[in-house]
């Protein structure tokens, strides 16, 4: 079977059909066809020397498959009658032959055998073989390992020629199908659809119409909900209302995403997929139908892709080339928006190229944040890892002791100098019954709960494994912004004064400059304000690295955190309110001392991206007091843009986030903004602390509130 389809490869096909009946199959392609001639002596004839002679195809220069003179061996195999027939033009007759393999019997002479050879009327061109009375049943396992053998052959996207090379290569398809019946169309068994790309974890899509506007969209995601058409904008991150684009116009991709992980695709078909994205995973280019190189050839970072997994792949799924099969279509028959190289070797970086590179980048970076949520909730649904561990454990101790009280019992009764079998001896008929009948059953569902425990526990503890792999990257992030900040401070410490002496030489020698003082006065008060907001940053760094755990004044750490970041306030002109009790300080149970300025630090950060997306007064009120149920509450309300009601609770799981991602060329920290993370650590903290955090319903006057509550330390 593999060789006859080799040999629709070696004829220039762009696709071959395999089509399974209970007692034939049929091989049809669109290639170019045999001759009377070639027919005969390279079909026909044994060991051909045609394909020697012609080691390459003759319109896309492949390299030939197949093996010479098996054509005639592979037919009669299969079954015991074949019937070919062929076409090389569209207006000239086509050829048929016929053979009936049975008649070929021992001891009979070959030119005694008849073989049918007519004419078929024109039809386009391709070849088409159909075996009959076939010798074996064909299982559908045995079509799909056909369709892999000839996986090298296989092109994974359908293609059109390439615009620079019209004679380039567009690919070959191989379909294996099954007859379904007098009323029932053929049934796929193995193509690229159901053997690949139906194992791809979520498709992800963008359009931009004929006005600038883009949408995008996720669907067929296995680790959560589909995402319907939204607006997207790369360059307005917090996608609110997103403008239009200046240049970029009727522009679509579509890729199919996949993770390769062992654990998140069949046993069957990893190690293919993993090898074939290798090779051809990247998203293409394709400019009015035609293909664009080297856009998404191996090698090609054309979206920056693998580079933004470099950055980002520890915390992220991944992002890179390998993990697509995509395609971007542009519709610009004009040239306008897209202009090719004099070199005709891929396109100008016009504003239009620029954007739908930006644009491309970011929708798949945003889809894989929202299945990277997805998986993270999947993971965390149903409790905590250490809860769901700690109960698993505490159901084994419990199971232990009932196995081992059992067998004291039974060990006891069997054994007859035992003095306490003499005490075992008085159990009632009844209760001695439901002993000897309960310990093998009992004995039975031990054994299965061990099972069902050990599995979850080996569960957990990968789990364990990746957020202690996420910790420690944190705690790198943290540990490297402690650094820095210590440094900073420790410049400002030394040219502090010099700046002084500079500003006043400096306002002296230009007295009468008005211009100049007021950028004087501005830049003099950028400074203090970055002054005593590294000065915060450095009191918590210091604090942080103190790992003993303390009761922890509330209202003294949302009085720094004020003081802190007063000056940012200020310049993003916002109004800070805070209130605190005037004679309590709220000690909460024992926690991290840095942990209450990180919560209330990551609540700033937040709202001031809330703020910003908002036009009127800007207004945080951060609240702490002492409930009656012995509970520390802090409330941090803002008047942003707030937070809808479906994602009220979503906001705390691990990498949800509503935010565009951020373009490859961002900072570290610009990349890290906005992935989902800060509430999730934020939760995390209050968790391990005895607490509860919550949107609630805001005062008045606000959009938003974030309630915390933490256990208060007792009074003694």
């Amino acid at each position: 079977m593999i060789e006859l389809v080799k040999n629709s490869f070696d004829a220039d096909a762009r696709s071959a059909t395999v089509t399974l009946e209970p007692d034939a199959l049929t091989i049809e392609d669109d290639g170019t066809g045999m001759t009377r001639d070639e027919l005969v002596a390279g079909f026909l004839r044994l060991a051909s020397t045609f394909k020697v002679k012609e080691p390459k195809s003759r319109i896309f220069k492949r390299q030939r498959a197949g093996r010479k003179g098996i054509g005639r061996f592979a037919t009669q195999r299969l079954g015991s009658v074949l019937r070919l027939k062929t076409w090389v033009n569209v207006n000239d007759p086509g050829i048929e032959l016929v053979v009936d393999w049975r008649k070929f019997e021992s001891g009979r002479n070959l030119d005694e055998v008849p073989v049918y050879l007519g004419q078929e009327p024109p039809a386009a061109p391709g070849t088409k073989i159909r075996i009959e009375l076939l010798r074996d049943e064909w299982s559908d396992a045995q079509i799909r390992r056909c369709w892999r053998g000839l996986l090298a052959l296989q092109q994974p996207f359908p293609v059109a020629p390439v615009e620079q090379r019209p004679g380039a290569d567009p690919g070959f398809e191989v379909r294996f199908l099954r007859e379904g019946g007098l009323f029932n169309d053929p049934k796929v068994v193995a193509d690229f659809q159901s053997e690949i790309l139906d194992h791809r974890h979520a498709t992800i899509e963008f359009r931009v119409n004929d006005l600038g506007i883009a949408e995008w969209r996720l669907t067929q995601n296995k680790f959560g909900p589909d995402r319907g058409w939204q607006n997207i904008h790369h360059e307005h991150r917090d996608g609110v209302s997103p403008p239009a684009y200046r240049f970029l116009r009727n522009v679509a991709m579509k890729a199919h995403y996949f993770i390769i992980a062992p654990d998140l695709l069949p046993s069957l078909v990893f190690t293919r997929v993993r090898d074939i994205l290798r090779e051809e995973g990247g998203i293409r280019l394709y400019r009015n139908g035609f293909r664009v190189v080297p856009y998404g050839e191996s090698g090609n970072d054309w979206l920056h892709l693998d580079q933004l997994y470099a950055q980002r792949g520890p915390v992220l799924a991944p992002v890179a080339n390998r993990n697509f099969f995509g395609v971007i279509e542009v519709h610009d028959p004009e040239g306008v928006q897209f202009e090719e190289h004099t070199s005709r070797e891929g396109l100008i970086e016009t504003d239009a190229f620029g954007e739908v590179t930006g644009l491309a980048m970011a929708v798949l970076a945003t889809a894989v944040n929202r299945i990277a949520e997805d998986r993270g909730r999947k993971r965390s649904a149903g409790g905590s890892a250490e809860r769901k561990t700690s109960d698993a454990l505490d159901r084994l101790r419990k199971a232990a002791q009932r196995v081992q009280a059992a067998e004291e019992v039974l060990a006891r009764r069997r054994d007859p100098e035992d003095e306490s079998s003499a005490k075992d001896s008085n159990l009632n008929e009844s209760q001695a019954g439901q002993t000897e009948d309960t310990g093998p059953a009992q004995g039975e569902r031990t054994a299965e709960l061990l099972h069902e425990s050990i599995a979850l526990l080996e569960q957990q503890q990968a789990e364990l494994a990746d957020e202690a792999a996420l910790l420690r990257l944190l705690a790198t992030l943290g540990l490297t912004t402690s650094e820095f900040s210590h440094e900073t401070g420790m410049t400002f410490e030394a040219v502090r004064m010099d700046f002084r002496a500079v500003f006043e030489a400096a306002l002296q020698a230009r007295a009468d400059d008005d211009v100049f003082a007021e950028r004087a006065e501005r830049a003099n008060a950028m400074l203090s304000r970055l002054d005593a907001l590294t000065a915060y940053l450095n009191e918590l760094a210091s604090a942080r690295s103190v790992r003993q755990l303390s009761s922890i004044s509330v209202s003294k750490a949302i009085d720094e955190f004020a003081i802190g970041v007063r000056s940012l306030a200020e310049k993003a002109g916002i109004t800070m309110e805070i209130d605190t009790p005037e004679y309590d300080p709220l000690y909460t149970k024992p926690m991290h001392s840095a942990e209450v300025a990180s919560i209330l630090l990551n609540f700033f950060s937040n709202s001031l991206k809330a703020l910003r997306r908002t036009e009127g007064q800007r207004r945080i009120e951060v609240k702490a007091e002492r409930e009656n149920d012995g509970q520390i509450v802090i409330r941090f309300s803002d008047t942003g843009d707030g937070i809808p009601e479906e994602n009220r609770e979503k906001v705390f799981d691990l990498f949800f986030t509503s935010r565009v991602a951020a373009p490859a060329a961002a900072n570290t920290a610009e990349q890290y903004s906005g992935t989902g993370l800060g509430l999730w650590i934020v939760h995390q903290i209050i968790s391990k602390a005895g607490g509860d955090i919550e949107v609630i319903d805001p005062p008045a006057g606000f959009a938003t509130c974030l309630e915390v509550r933490l256990p208060a330390e007792e009074e003694k």
